[in-house]
């Protein structure tokens, strides 16, 4: 059982959504002939978790979580190092630089949990500038093949450590947090922690992921999960389950939705995270929009968009989708 209890969050107490556009909305026909229905009610949650009367777009954080799984050592996936990984996106420019204004657009990568010391390597020092925040809690998961993937303590650091990463945000004023992740064995996480949730939840990431979830994988994976009890404590099967980014994205997007910054997420342990975040602190539903294919299984509390938006571990699926919001929203509110 974690000492961490649902019962520290609560978004009743938050001041209730802006009702934002809605009368004028209901009056101005000319939307309909440019925006969807989909799209115009995106842009209505969008000023209503900003309480503003207007959506805004002006300044925007990616964040990055990354951490390894030790059940990728023991259930292997396709190759991947994280660590290679991050070292040569930290070598690459901005790659919104062309969509946008840059001030207005700013990419972290965040540490939480990279099987690499990437103090050791001179490449860091040269090019890390501060686009990798070192929230390490340490290099990797356990194997929930053999143990617990984490200790209660290790769960509170990752947890807090995203809480931190979204003042910080709230502080810049940031108006928008797109979440992204990436880390070795990450899905099999993420599988694990649907099971967790229900049966009808991992089967669902089984037609998403066909090439990974393999049916003698997919028996590995239920092999080592059902070595641990089952529990209704979302704190406790992200013990059992869950990786370090993964965590860290939980109380991050509590957070977000503590201040009142609205969230995008697309990748497989955003939108797992996000079903754990809702268990904790019902009502962040409403605080967030999935994007792309990942998010059709989930229930209509959880708002969807249906761009076609989805994992990669660059992220670089976001600088064009929100180019094309700001562009939107420019128009949007100019009408």
């Amino acid at each position: 059982m974690s000492s961490l209890s649902n019962k520290s969050f609560d978004l009743a107490e938050l001041k209730p959504l802006h009702p934002a556009l809605k009368k004028r909305v209901k009056q101005a026909h000319w939307q309909d002939d440019f925006f969807s229905v989909e799209r115009k009610n995106f842009f209505l949650w969008l000023a209503k978790v900003q309480g503003r009367e207007k959506p805004s777009l002006v300044a925007t954080d990616l964040i990055s979580f990354a951490g390894d799984h030790g059940i990728h050592k023991t259930i292997e996936g396709p190759k991947f190092r994280s660590g290679d990984f991050l070292l040569e996106a930290l070598r690459k420019p901005n790659q919104f630089e062309g969509f946008s204004d840059q001030r207005s657009f700013k990419h972290y990568w965040v540490d939480l949990g990279v099987d690499y010391q990437f103090e050791s390597n001179f490449n860091y020092w040269l090019n890390h500038s501060n686009k990798l925040i070192n929230s390490k809690v340490k290099p990797r998961t356990e194997s929930f093949d053999l143990y617990p993937a984490m200790t209660d303590d290790q769960l509170s650091m990752a947890f807090y450590n995203g809480r931190k990463l979204v003042d910080r945000a709230f502080y810049q004023e940031r108006d928008l947090i797109l979440f992204h992740s990436l880390g070795e064995g990450q899905l099999a996480s993420v599988y694990a922690l649907a099971w967790a949730l229900s049966i009808s939840d991992c089967k669902a990431w089984e037609g998403y992921l066909p090439g990974y979830f393999s049916k003698s994988r997919v028996a590995e994976l239920l092999k080592s999960t059902k070595r641990h009890p089952i529990s209704h404590n979302p704190f406790t099967n992200l013990c059992f389950f869950g990786g370090f980014e993964i965590v860290s994205l939980v109380g991050a997007q509590i957070r977000a939705a503590e201040k009142g910054i609205p969230f995008l997420l697309a990748d497989p342990a955003s939108i797992i995270a996000w079903q754990y975040a809702a268990l904790i602190c019902p009502g962040i539903e409403s605080r967030g929009y999935a994007i792309g294919r990942f998010a059709k299984h989930l229930s209509n509390r959880f708002g969807k968009l249906k761009d076609n938006l989805s994992y990669s571990p660059e992220g670089e699926e976001w600088y064009p989708f929100h180019w094309q919001l700001l562009q939107e929203i420019r128009r949007f509110n100019q009408k």
